[in-house]
Formats: C-alpha cells, sequence, structure tokens
C-alpha cells in the first residue's frame, strides 16, 4: 500500500470532478445558446498551456461532508499569459447555479484582485452570472461584504488594466462589477447587464421584458455607454480583450509597448486630399483621415456606436501606441453633446493611467447647443474633458482639419493645452463661433435696415471670413504650422519621436492617475 499514490490518485479524481463543472446536460444547454463553456473561455483566452488555476478545488461555503460539490464555487479563477504576458482571469461559471456569487466564489474574487493589484498584471473579468447566489443569502461569511469588491476594483484601477466581458445574462453583483471596469466588452446577442434581471422586473414591478430590451447592448452600447465594444461571439469577444491589451502597458510602471512597425513613417496618403468636400458645412467622414495617418490595419476604435460624433480609439504611429480623439463631421457637424464629452473625458483618463499620447483631430462646431442639450447637461459634463486634459500628463498633439469654434476647440485640446506640437490644414476656421453667427449678432440692426439684407450679409461675410483662416492664427503663432494634409503623418510622428525623447528608462514611481467609471 503507497499512500502518496492514493492520495496522488485522489486528487486526481477531485480535479477530474472539478472539470466537470455543471455537468453534461448543463454543457449542453449552454453549448445549445451559443456560449463556450467557462473552461473552454479561459483555454481560448489564455497563451496555449500559460494557464495556473487558483482554487480549482474550492466549493460553497458551510460545505459539510456527503454535500453535493459546486465545481470551483462556480468560478474559475488563476493567471495565465497573453502575448507572453502575465494576466489574471476572474471567470464566471454559469452552468454552476447560474454563475451566481456565494461565499468562497467571492473569496476568490476578492483574492484574484489583491494578487493581480500588488502583482500589477492585468485582470480580465468573463462575466456569465445572475448575481447573489439565492442558496446562499444570509451565509456569507463574516467581514466579507460585497461592496469591499468595488473598492479594491476602484483601487486597481490605474494600477493595471482591467477588462470584462459580457458573455450571459448579468444582473446584480456580475453587472455591477462590469460597470466598475475601464474597458468592457459585450456580445451582442447573449449579453445583458441589469441591476435585476427579468425576473426580478417582473416580481417588482409586473412588467415583463426580455433580457435584450431590459439591458442589451442596444442599450448598453448605444444609449448609457456602459459597454464599450460589441463582439458577436465569445470568440471574437476574447480577441477583442486580447488586441485592446496589446496596445496597454502590463501597468501603469511600465510604458505602452512599442512594436517594429510596417508602415513607412514618411508616407504621404494622397487621399488626404480628396476627403474634405467643396462645401464648408458638408459633411465627411473622419475615420478616413485617421486610417490615412495611423499605422495602416492600427486603429482599434472604442464605444464606436455610443456617442458616435466623437471618435476615440487606440492606434500605433511608426509602432508606439497613441490614443486618437477626433470629432467626427457626419454626426451632429461634430457637435460636443454631453454623452461626446463623458465619452472623451473616460477616453483621456485611460490614456493618461497608462502613459498613452494622445492625437486630437479636430472638426467641431463646438459644444451644442439648444434645450434638449441643455437638459441633456452639456456644459456640466463638458468641463470635466478641460479638467481631465489639465491632468494629462502625457504628450499632446493637435491637427485642425477644418473648424474648431468656443469651448469645442478647447474641450479638443486647442492652444495652449501643453501640445508637443499644433497644426492646421490649410481648410481651417478658426473663431469664437462661426462668421455667419458672428455677423448676425453684431450687425443685426444693420442687415434689418439694410435695402439689400443678402448683399450687405456677404460684403461682411467676406470682411469677418478674412480673419477665420489659419493664416492669421499662423501669424501670431497661435498654431505651429500650416501643412499639406499629405504631411500629416510625417510631421506627427517625428513630433512623437521628439516627445519620447525625454523617457526614462520607466516611469518609475509616478502620480496614480484612476479611470473613473463613464
Amino acid at each position: 500500500m503507497n499512500k502518496m499514490k492514493d492520495a496522488v490518485e485522489d486528487l486526481k479524481k477531485r480535479r477530474s470532478e472539478a472539470l466537470e463543472m455543471g455537468g453534461e446536460k448543463r454543457i449542453k444547454r449552454q453549448h445549445d445558446r451559443g456560449k463556450m463553456t467557462v473552461r473552454e473561455r479561459v483555454e481560448f483566452l489564455m497563451d496555449t498551456g500559460s494557464f495556473q488555476e487558483y482554487g480549482m478545488l474550492a466549493s460553497h461555503a458551510f460545505h459539510k461532508p456527503g454535500d453535493k460539490i459546486t465545481p470551483a464555487d462556480g468560478i474559475v479563477t488563476g493567471f495565465g499569459k497573453i502575448e507572453g504576458r502575465n494576466t489574471g482571469v476572474i471567470a464566471e461559471d454559469f452552468t454552476i447555479h447560474g454563475g451566481s456569487v456565494g461565499g468562497v466564489n467571492m473569496l476568490k474574487r476578492f483574492r484574484m484582485i489583491d494578487i493581480a493589484t500588488r502583482e500589477r498584471v492585468p485582470l480580465i473579468y468573463l462575466f456569465d452570472g445572475g448575481g447573489a447566489r439565492a442558496q446562499m443569502l444570509g451565509q456569507m461569511p463574516e467581514g466579507l461584504p460585497m461592496a469591499g469588491q468595488y473598492i479594491k476594483m476602484a483601487k486597481m484601477t490605474g494600477i493595471a488594466p482591467q477588462v470584462g466581458v459580457v458573455m450571459g445574462a448579468c444582473a446584480g453583483e456580475s453587472s455591477l462589477e462590469a460597470s466598475m471596469l475601464e474597458f468592457l466588452i459585450m456580445v451582442r446577442d447573449t449579453g445583458m447587464l441589469a441591476a435585476g434581471g427579468p425576473p426580478v422586473v417582473k416580481a417588482s414591478l409586473g412588467l415583463t421584458i426580455d433580457k435584450k430590451e431590459l439591458g442589451g447592448f442596444e442599450i448598453h452600447g448605444k444609449i448609457t455607454g456602459l459597454a464599450d465594444n460589441p463582439a458577436e461571439s465569445d470568440e471574437e469577444a476574447m480577441l477583442m480583450a486580447r488586441k485592446y491589451l496589446s496596445y496597454l502597458p502590463a501597468n501603469a510602471f511600465e510604458y505602452p509597448p512599442y512594436l517594429e512597425p510596417e508602415d513607412d513613417p514618411d508616407r504621404k496618403d494622397e487621399e488626404l486630399l480628396e476627403i474634405l468636400p467643396d462645401k464648408f458645412r458638408s459633411p465627411y467622414d473622419m475615420k478616413r483621415i485617421i486610417h490615412c495617418i495611423v499605422d495602416k490595419g492600427s486603429f482599434f476604435e472604442i464605444q464606436p456606436e455610443f456617442a458616435p460624433m466623437m471618435i476615440v480609439g487606440l492606434c500605433r504611429m511608426n509602432g508606439h501606441p497613441v490614443g486618437v480623439i477626433a470629432n467626427q463631421p457626419t454626426v451632429n457637424a461634430g457637435a460636443i453633446t454631453a454623452k461626446a464629452a463623458q465619452k472623451e473625458r473616460k477616453f483621456i483618463d485611460l490614456c493618461s493611467a497608462y502613459h498613452i499620447p494622445l492625437l486630437f483631430l479636430v472638426d467641431t462646431p463646438g459644444v451644442m447647443t439648444g434645450p434638449e442639450a441643455e437638459r441633456e447637461g452639456s456644459l456640466k459634463f463638458g468641463l470635466p474633458v478641460a479638467y481631465a486634459l489639465a491632468w494629462a500628463d502625457v504628450p499632446i498633439f493637435t491637427v485642425v482639419i477644418r473648424k474648431a469654434f468656443g469651448f469645442g476647440g478647447c474641450a479638443m485640446s486647442g492652444y495652449l493645452m501643453g501640445q508637443t506640437l499644433t497644426l492646421a490644414w490649410p481648410t481651417v476656421d478658426f473663431s469664437s463661433l462661426p462668421a455667419d453667427s458672428a455677423v448676425f449678432i453684431v450687425h443685426q440692426e444693420e442687415l434689418a435696415a439694410a435695402e439689400d439684407p443678402d448683399a450687405l450679409f456677404k460684403q461682411l461675410m467676406e470682411v469677418y471670413s478674412a480673419y477665420a483662416g489659419p493664416y492669421p492664427a499662423a501669424g501670431i503663432f497661435n498654431v505651429d504650422d500650416v501643412i499639406d494634409p499629405r504631411e500629416t503623418r510625417p510631421r506627427l510622428i517625428r513630433a512623437l519621436e521628439l516627445a519620447l525623447n525625454s523617457r526614462s528608462a520607466g516611469p518609475g514611481p509616478v502620480m496614480r492617475h484612476g479611470v473613473m467609471p463613464g
């Protein structure tokens, strides 16, 4: 008799039981819904063979001899590698009590956040759970309030990246955790976030509603902005999480990772001469300009369906990660709404936290005005953008494409915002407000009394327009240069290299810059 061999066989049996998750029937149900199991997800997410699990043999709290185990207590946790870099994962198992949160389950979450914060490694949450476990109500271990997790998550933000992927109908605890994260992906057909799921809504309000209508991507990706990016499947969502992390450092004590570029830093794209329409007020797609000036294929847009009048995303310029913030003239002429400002503020905070330079591409008539804009709080949410910029300790570059009026110019990092470089295209109109608005305001009485108001308006417009182009601004050195649009990429890359020249070997002790939820 060999006790060690027997013990190892017993260990092997217990591990095998844990790997069975909720059993064949529940695994099949998961697959029938177009979803991967939790262990398939973790294996797909991490570099092959790199995952080391923490707490595989955990079960529910107050487990007694003879009780049926809850494998891993419904949550898979541990550390592996993504593109060779250490990364943690917290992954809910829907096949165990619907992925709900029990006492040991919560302890495992706490443990992962504590380790990831201390060791400064990214943490990915795979959500597929229904909140607090009904079977465990009143049985949470003492000293383990759920609120403690939000404090831990808040303290980790800005130290190492936290990414969430919503893969199922998440309510209660899971939805609240997801709301805390720096970047959140939602699988379009299966993901849901809600304070209480459809059964709770039915019980409390008597309202019958499906999960998509309650908290699907159409709600949180387009209206609230809680979810950042959509994915069409579990696999696409996890590949997206990996790609997002590729632009970020492992933590705030490193610089973003440089990749050897395949694109020519001196490339001058002829398409840039064709994008802007001849009529000043006609729209065009700013994304065409972005794709022309960043490293080819490198633009990773964030929140593409929320507040689309503002574009934010990550890219590479000659191999270096850069954050792009741009107005989108095809939506509200690029005017900055309350939601656009919220989107911009959070992205500035993200880039500031992880030392990512910021590139502003400006074409805005200013902050959105009108009764609806005032009710939404365009002023209230617009000013925090200036606050975020004031604390953004990263290189900043500004290119004004066509117009920069009023506070909109300030919100898009206008003059005296600490840029390394400010450029203007020859199509630019700088002023506190559009020339036609200025003419109507200043010369209202003259126009009303004129025999030919149209002729006088045209004459006044010629006078005012002469002071609105790029050259008066260049003449008083409000911009560093007016350039041929084709020069945009080479000029920006040279300025980026200049700004990065002052970087030390590493950020070292830095003031922590958190990323407050949007």
